[in-house]
């Protein structure tokens, strides 16, 4: 990818890579959408990192972190599909699901670290910090440590929107194409797509498979 890390330039150009990416699965066959989500899952990182060397502030996320796990998390079905699939291919990684009972905590928040962190969703790849005690207060809803300077109360915007048109660039082909395209939670997504051995097989066939409960909004289409 040769995006230049200097805004909208960049945001279009990991659109447009993204769109090229779902386009070129559409014209095979039988897609390969696990190889797909971690082409477009790498394109963020790849962004991302070339980013970080202009970013002002700089994130203060580092694993055993793991405030901003806090809360329910947004994922794009053929996300959760794809993850799933990697999940079956390690079933040590389905036990904290297996025994997830709800909450606003996800259930891979291990100790404090996320323990699927390489096949994280989107949304979670582009939530940075520059100081976790506003993550602490506001998704944990815990008081942070009293004194040192204050805190500071600006996620970084650039990594969320990076994510935000790489996600939209891998959707628009998919839901023009008529496959499910909603946004789901997903914690009881997931589980509900390893709970189906042909679920990723399924949703290509335009089947919607993911529960109303676990819905979050319908398809926006990007500006």
């Amino acid at each position: 990818m040769n995006a230049s890390p200097d805004g909208p330039n960049c945001f279009a150009t990991v659109y447009a890579t993204a769109r090229a990416i779902a386009l070129a699965a559409l014209t095979e066959p039988a897609p390969d959408w696990l190889t797909i989500v971690r082409q477009s899952h790498a394109l963020a990182d790849q962004a991302w990192a070339a980013a970080l060397t202009l970013e002002a502030d700089l994130p203060a996320c580092a694993p055993g972190c793991g405030w901003c796990c806090h809360q329910p998390v947004e994922a794009a079905p053929v996300e959760i599909l794809a993850i799933a699939e990697s999940l079956r291919a390690a079933p040590v990684w389905h036990d904290p699901l297996a025994t997830w009972r709800g909450g606003r905590i996800c259930p891979f928040l291990v100790e404090g670290r996320c323990v699927i962190h390489p096949l994280r969703p989107l949304k979670c790849r582009g939530l940075f910090q520059p100081d976790p005690r506003w993550c602490m207060a506001t998704f944990a809803k815990c008081d942070p440590p009293p004194g040192g300077a204050p805190i500071r109360h600006r996620p970084l915007a650039f990594p969320r929107r990076l994510c935000d048109s790489v996600i939209a660039g891998l959707l628009t082909p998919l839901h023009q194409a008529g496959l499910d395209c909603d946004a789901y939670s997903f914690a009881p997504a997931l589980r509900a797509a390893l709970d189906r051995s042909d679920a990723l097989a399924a949703w290509a066939g335009g089947e919607r498979i993911f529960p109303a409960s676990a819905r979050l909004h319908g398809w926006i289409a990007p500006n």
